[in-house]
């Protein structure tokens, strides 16, 4: 069934889930712009998959890739098109075909067969910023953009697409029935710098995001602005999570909120790397990496920290909630400290508290009162793979230096 401008209209207002049985835990990869921004093309690409493919490190006792971690989702972000060779100076053409830069990727369909070769999916990139295009009025023509732009997704084998908000193209319903029209299973990924999220009426995606899984037409969706590699970035992200925590929670099974890739190998120091991932786990976003694969020295030094299988198990399980803040302390701001918690099976609670200030300082947990966790209960050191002493009460996390963290698992 092909789709009228009229059916566009109405999408805009009407529920359309996507049909493509991903996303149902927060998806793991890799997407090039944090590493490479504009200066990507096919060569890195397929050296960045060689690398989440090998096996050279190991993991408790077993030499392990990333691609085993859960780390399968390789993507290319920007920068693939070829700006100003298409109608009226875009990069698609008069019968709506995007242009590929064939001098920095001479096969899109070659690069995802390399991927799928290794056992992975492999990600593109739509409604770019690069170059965007934001002058189309006539409908037909926006039409067979639309349907010309998700063929070519399907034709060259893409498992998943970033869709962006820079272009005009940001109607997510739209896009996401055309590719469930195509009968081919492909990742969305709504990158509308929280602009476009669950329980909106009206706008680029309407959908109430609480059913289960989440009737939203993409698998999940920015809550903030772009990321850099600086603390301030982190932390600020972060927060943009919080609303999407009540309850029922719009962060579930189908739609992850996702405060953007990460950044860890890029920050200043490793507490900050650590702590970030450790942030990213307990409320559930998508664990998307960003730093240069193929410096070895680099991976060798995040490895303890992107390989925890413990802190990947917090973030891919499943109780009801996607995590919360619990509580925040300290300083002008009264968040010098933080306290996130997640819901595990079993009746478990991961607990992560992170120092947002500029010295050290100690931190407890009232095992009632923030976690509602009564009598005596087991406590599991992630960041040290370790069980620590029982406690009953009050737990002391002891001393916690500038933008470090103490990452748990309380269970009865």
């Amino acid at each position: 069934m092909k789709t009228s401008m009229f059916l566009a209209g109405a999408l805009a207002t009407t529920v359309q889930a996507i049909d493509n049985g991903y996303g149902l835990t927060p998806p793991m990869g890799w997407r090039s712009w944090n590493c490479y921004h504009a200066n990507v093309n096919q060569t890195l690409m397929e050296n960045t998959m060689d690398k989440v493919a090998e096996r050279t490190r190991m993991v408790n006792g077993k030499l392990t890739s990333m691609a085993d971690l859960g780390y399968v989702a390789v993507g290319l972000d920007d920068n693939w098109q070829a700006c100003g060779t298409g109608v009226n100076g875009s990069f698609h053409d008069a019968a709506g075909h995007p242009l590929i830069n064939t001098k920095t990727f001479p096969s899109m369909k070659g690069m995802t067969d390399y991927g799928h070769a290794k056992g992975l999916r492999v990600g593109w990139y739509m409604n770019n910023c690069i170059c965007a295009e934001k002058h189309f009025t006539d409908p037909t023509y926006i039409q067979k953009h639309m349907e010309e732009s998700v063929k070519a997704i399907v034709a060259a084998g893409f498992d998943g697409v970033k869709l962006d908000g820079c272009g005009q193209f940001r109607n997510l319903t739209w896009w996401g029935q055309l590719l469930n029209e195509t009968g081919r299973s492909v990742m969305i990924e709504n990158c509308h710098w929280g602009g476009t999220v669950p329980g909106q009426t009206t706008g680029d995606a309407p959908c109430t995001g609480t059913t289960m899984p989440s009737n939203c037409p993409y698998n999940f969706f920015r809550s903030s602005t772009d990321i850099n590699p600086s603390w301030k970035s982190i932390f600020s992200n972060l927060q943009t999570t919080i609303k999407f925590q009540g309850n029922p929670p719009l962060s579930r099974p189908g739609t992850w909120a996702y405060p953007d890739m990460l950044e860890v190998g890029n920050m200043a120091t490793y507490n900050e790397d650590r702590t970030h991932f450790g942030a990213w786990c307990i409320v559930s976003s998508p664990l998307i990496l960003g730093h240069d694969l193929t410096n070895e020295a680099l991976t060798d030094k995040i490895w303890p920290i992107i390989s925890n299988t413990e802190a990947i198990a917090v973030n891919q399980a499943w109780a009801g909630h996607p995590g919360r803040l619990v509580k925040q302390w300290g300083g002008s701001g009264g968040n010098d400290m933080q306290m996130w918690a997640k819901a595990l099976p079993e009746g478990k609670q991961a607990v992560l508290i992170l120092s947002n200030n500029n010295g050290n300082e100690t931190a407890s947990i009232d095992l009632e009162k923030d976690l509602g966790m009564s009598g005596t209960v087991a406590v599991r050191d992630i960041w040290n793979h370790k069980d620590l002493a029982e406690a009953t009460g009050t737990f002391n996390a002891g001393t916690i230096e500038t933008h470090d963290s103490r990452f748990y698992i309380f269970s009865k």
